[in-house]
């Protein structure tokens, strides 16, 4: 696998996004991309201790329960050490979305909240990518969006990790693999403002490209490119 990622606070004052990976034995591999929600307090603080619990559980664990059941395993672990860091924190409210993807065996598994997203693209084309938890989406379902609508709403999710009740039941994909297949995980700052071409495309010699750019963007903007 060729992994590249990269992260940015864009326009804002604090990057509140945190990406973590890395390999495991037989060839298996987790990645994670979060993204700490506006409106609460620590937004930083949570993506990170999200990120790295998740990271940490399925590094530990994963060979005593099958990819998916590791995955919801991980996100009630991540769930339970947000709370604990709230506690000590003594914060009334954070939160963050997040996706995560678990390469083994032949397959990924992929598991997300939120509005960050995983696209996976295929000879070029773009064969998947996961469904926002979001009111926008939602509103879209019913065919009542107006722009008016998603101006209003365009940020607030329906789904995440907030280290406080039981995390509602994230959607968990398998997918068979073949060699080429490129996934992309990332926050909403770059879905929504950044064309994906620019993912695909990005090697550690694109950086100052998107360096140059950050300013412009009203986000934080960050992915993870992994090619299998």
């Amino acid at each position: 696998m060729k992994i590249f990622q990269y992260t940015n606070k864009g326009s804002r004052e604090e990057n509140q996004d945190f990406v973590i990976h890395g390999s495991l034995p037989d060839n298996s591999a987790v990645f994670v991309v979060a993204d700490g929600m506006g409106g609460y307090s620590d937004g930083a603080t949570a993506s990170k201790v999200v990120s790295e619990a998740i990271y940490d559980f399925i590094e530990m664990n994963y060979l005593q329960y099958t990819p998916a059941e590791i995955l919801k395993e991980a996100i009630s672990f991540a769930n339970d050490a947000l709370m604990l860091k709230r506690m000590a924190m003594a914060a009334q409210k954070m939160g963050c979305v997040i996706t995560v993807l678990f390469v083994t065996g032949g397959s990924a598994y992929l598991t997300w909240l939120g509005d960050s997203r995983i696209y996976m693209y295929r000879d070029g084309h773009e064969v998947y990518r996961t469904e926002d938890h979001s009111v926008v989406n939602e509103l879209a379902k019913i065919k009542t969006l107006r722009a008016s609508s998603y101006e209003k709403y365009s940020s607030i999710v329906t789904k995440s990790i907030m280290g406080e009740d039981p995390v509602d039941v994230a959607p968990v994909r398998k997918i068979e693999i073949e060699p080429g297949d490129v996934f992309v995980l990332c926050s909403d700052g770059f879905h929504k403002e950044i064309d994906m071409t620019k993912a695909l495309s990005y090697d550690d010699s694109k950086k100052e490209e998107l360096d140059v750019i950050a300013d412009t963007i009203s986000d934080n903007f960050s992915f993870i490119k992994v090619e299998i």
